[in-house]
């Protein structure tokens, strides 16, 4: 993979959400992204169930999917083995997870209760969160309300897996400074496709399924920086 951006001050940015037949999240920023060069290949939410790690813990959702479930077990151990010895394989291993785990939370509806209720929160960086979630709720969260009352849960998009195209261990990325002087800054990058279960309101809908999500590791647990869409 290779990508070029330029990190500026945070922001998030997401493409409009009008209907549901044409949701496209055209792009996720956690920071303001111009450009990144493709390196070497080296390398509490409400309504949430507590799973207890010994340095972090992750929050499987109440109302979680099957496929949520099964996933999110993955995650707790990919983890546990990353904190335990971080090799090139528990990092490709755990980078995935946490980014097929954002992918089922984020962009599933079936389980939400209200547009205020974003899926993801917690595998995106701690200093980004309340951004990203106020982004969401003005962007893709924004009809859910409408389509919850009209609709139904059950009629709404529900992730039912999630493919990884490309793990990069060792992308770069190029930060602008407070005084604009420009460093790199080592990332994990990660390709990702996903395909919903079909549903009647679903049929023929221009929803998102493709992305790459720019992680680093703060304090030995990976987290969502960037989310990038074409």
């Amino acid at each position: 993979m290779d990508m070029r951006k330029i990190i500026k001050q945070p922001l998030v940015i997401f493409g409009s959400t009008f209907l549901i037949l044409t949701v496209v999240l055209i792009g996720v920023f956690i920071y303001q992204v111009k450009g990144v060069t493709g390196g070497l290949n080296d390398i509490s939410q409400s309504g949430v169930q507590t799973v207890e790690d010994e340095k972090k813990e992750y929050q499987l959702p109440k109302q979680a999917t099957a496929y949520q479930k099964e996933i999110f077990d993955d995650l707790i151990k990919a983890q546990e083995a990353y904190q335990t010895d971080q090799t090139e394989q528990t990092t490709k291993d755990y980078a995935s997870l946490v980014v097929k785990n954002f992918i089922a939370d984020f962009y599933t509806w079936t389980n939400k209760t209200n547009h205020s209720d974003v899926g993801g929160i917690q595998f995106i960086n701690e200093e980004m969160q309340a951004t990203f979630k106020k982004q969401a709720i003005d962007g893709y969260y924004e009809t859910l309300d409408y389509y919850l009352e009209h609709d139904g849960a059950a009629s709404l998009m529900s992730v039912e897996e999630v493919n990884l195209s490309d793990v990069n261990l060792n992308d770069t990325i190029e930060v602008e400074g407070e005084e604009g002087e420009m460093e790199q800054k080592a990332c994990i990058s990660v390709l990702a496709n996903w395909s919903y279960a079909p549903t009647s309101l679903n049929e023929g809908a221009n929803l998102q399924t493709q992305a790459t999500f720019i992680l680093t590791d703060v304090e030995g647990r990976l987290v969502i920086n960037a989310i990038l869409s074409e």
